[in-house]
């Protein structure tokens, strides 16, 4: 039977831990408010946003854990595979070119099922649109004054390839993403091998003496450092405390995509009220208010041509299918307002 004290400390565990969920909730809240939409349009988006942040950090967990028992098996996968360390080098070559590719052959390893976790990563932004997208579209196109919008709505070809343009791209720039982190901690926990990782520098040191030998048959010795355990537990750390897996990563991906999806879903409701001529670009200004996106604020261009901002294109803010950078779009909580043709700017 569990103690008093114990009792106590659950308790106490478990309060906290609803008082992060609450601060988790509060701030997607928050965030979603501070858009400046209607209630309808608020309810919407936030159940859409917490329940995608949610599901990319499971994805998160899961592709982490993944990695981790891959890398837990390195040792005796590169015990097998020694034979692909060539000797391709010259000499006087530097440990570096010798490094990246051994990277690659743990890479190849590591990374043997990355094509699952993009396809996860399409199902999961097909999903999260298919929530809100339609319904966002049809309460911006009746929203509009004078729209001859019919009782049903489709949504048009423009929009639908749009979501899957931007479907591919979210899932291969996510993992990307994740993919790179993980390269740049193998990278640094094998090359570097400073202060408490001797394993380190025992393969920087073995790997281009290995390959610099003249005789045969010290070429021929096995690499004691490349199946070296201890090596592979400084990767193991390294990639465990990578914050690729953090949640506030989730949290950045899905408050980014919630707001490029629901502007291309305002767009989209515009275009079928078959009232509205052009769009302006609204800005938070705030402190935290991107200089370029303060600029932006004010811009009028006609609903089917993009607005430039900081010298980029953008259907609409947060749209990345005209080449814009992550610089313009991440976390960006700008909106939009409409213009109806016999307004627009002469």
């Amino acid at each position: 039977m569990m103690s008093k004290e114990k009792i106590l400390v659950l308790k106490g565990i478990e309060e906290t831990l609803h008082v992060i969920l609450q601060k988790i909730d509060k701030g997607n809240e928050d965030f979603i408010l501070s858009l400046g939409l209607d209630k309808k349009q608020n309810k919407i988006l936030l159940n859409a946003l917490d329940r995608f942040e949610k599901q990319i950090q499971v994805l998160f967990i899961k592709q982490k854990k993944e990695y981790l028992a891959a890398i837990a098996n390195l040792p005796e996968y590169m015990k097998k595979n020694q034979k692909k360390v060539k000797h391709t080098v010259k000499k006087a070559a530097v440990p570096e070119i010798l490094m990246d590719h051994i990277v690659e052959i743990m890479a190849g390893f590591i990374f043997a099922n990355e094509k699952a976790y993009i396809d996860k990563l399409a199902a999961l932004y097909v999903a999260f649109t298919n929530s809100f997208f339609g319904q966002i579209a049809e309460i911006c196109a009746r929203s509009v004054e004078g729209s001859r919008l019919g009782p049903n709505m489709s949504l048009t070809k423009r929009a639908a390839d749009w979501l899957d343009q931007h479907k591919i791209q979210f899932a291969q720039e996510v993992n990307q993403t994740t993919h790179d982190a993980i390269i740049k901690s193998l990278k640094e926990s094998l090359s570097e091998g400073k202060g408490n990782n001797p394993a380190g520098n025992k393969l920087v040191s073995d790997v281009p003496n290995h390959f610099n030998q003249s005789k045969v048959k010290e070429k021929e010795k096995k690499l004691e450092a490349l199946t070296d355990p201890e090596k592979y537990n400084a990767v193991y750390q390294a990639v465990e405390q990578q914050q690729c897996f953090e949640f506030y990563r989730a949290r950045r991906i899905a408050r980014t995509e919630t707001i490029s999806a629901m502007n291309a879903a305002t767009l989209e409701g515009w275009r079928q009220s078959e009232v509205v001529g052009g769009k302006e670009w609204v800005c938070a200004c705030d402190k935290v208010s991107r200089e370029w996106h303060k600029n932006a604020d004010g811009q009028q261009v006609p609903l089917e041509e993009p607005f430039i901002v900081g010298g980029e294109k953008l259907m609409h803010p947060g749209d990345s299918s005209m080449g814009a950078s992550a610089k313009n779009v991440i976390h960006c909580r700008c909106t939009m307002k409409s213009v109806l043709k016999y307004k627009m700017r002469r």
